[in-house]
């Protein structure tokens, strides 16, 4: 897998060495949070959100198959959420199609984080 990172990382113009380097400094992170996370239980702590939600993945992830990470966004109750596959992607869809993954930040989560403040003032 982190050869797929490295290489994507590495071969991408959108990303300067000194942003690689930050990437890897963010997973050295999230790896000694997340340990053991393997067995997780998305369903344990509940479904019930009182802030936005939103789902946005690769149509081809292996990691986090689509079908159940849709089984979960179904279950979920938020006041606002939104689940998007990104097509041509797996689990890094963020790093595969920035393009995209934009996109569907500025659609959904834009607005629901702005709403009712005057953007730009």
């Amino acid at each position: 897998m982190k050869k797929v990172i490295v290489g994507s990382l590495w071969l991408s113009p959108l990303y300067s060495l000194g942003r690689v380097k930050a990437y890897f400094k963010g997973q050295d992170l999230s790896e000694s949070v997340t340990e053991g996370t393997g067995g997780f239980d998305d369903f344990a702590d509940g479904t019930r959100f009182e802030m936005p939600f939103f789902v946005f993945q690769g149509e081809r992830d292996v990691i986090t198959p689509a079908t159940r990470a849709r089984e979960f966004f179904d279950a979920v109750e938020a006041p606002v959420k939104a689940f998007e596959l990104i097509g041509d992607a797996s689990h890094f869809a963020a790093l595969h199609r920035p393009e995209r993954f934009l996109e569907l930040l500025l659609q959904h989560v834009r607005p629901a984080v702005t709403a009712g403040r005057n953007v730009g003032a």
